[in-house]
């Protein structure tokens, strides 16, 4: 589990970044297919959040019950695990990745409904 989330972790940040550049350049560009990459890496990018963050809160719980095991239970406990203001940040980045993805598809429709301005009206 450990390997799972240090990898899909730093591969959501990746995403992210390149979700911004796409979109900068999608949204400068104009261009239908790009913006709707734009709205796909931020899609993914939300998913890799929310599936990284999930394994690390699984780990967490394993790795303390397998140190309660080792040691003794009195020395655990007055110790308590919670997420407080990390999951917070963590709910905080999913969500707003997946409202970015959605505003670049909602972009993307609204680019594909608009008449071309390359169409000459004779």
């Amino acid at each position: 589990m450990h390997r799972v989330f240090v990898v899909v972790l730093p591969l959501s940040l990746i995403l992210l970044v390149f979700g911004w550049i796409c979109g900068l350049i999608s949204s400068l560009s104009e261009s239908f297919q790009l913006l709707l990459l734009t709205g796909s890496f931020f899609w993914l990018g939300g998913a890799m959040t929310l599936s990284g963050i999930s394994v690390y809160i699984s780990y967490s719980q394993a790795a303390f019950s397998e140190i309660v095991q080792m040691y003794d239970q009195q020395h655990f406990q007055q110790v308590h695990i919670s997420f407080g203001w990390s999951m917070a940040l963590a709910w905080l980045s999913f969500t707003s990745e997946v409202t970015c993805g959605c505003l670049f598809f909602l972009s993307a429709q609204m680019l594909r409904n608009q008449p071309s301005r390359h169409s000459v009206v004779i």
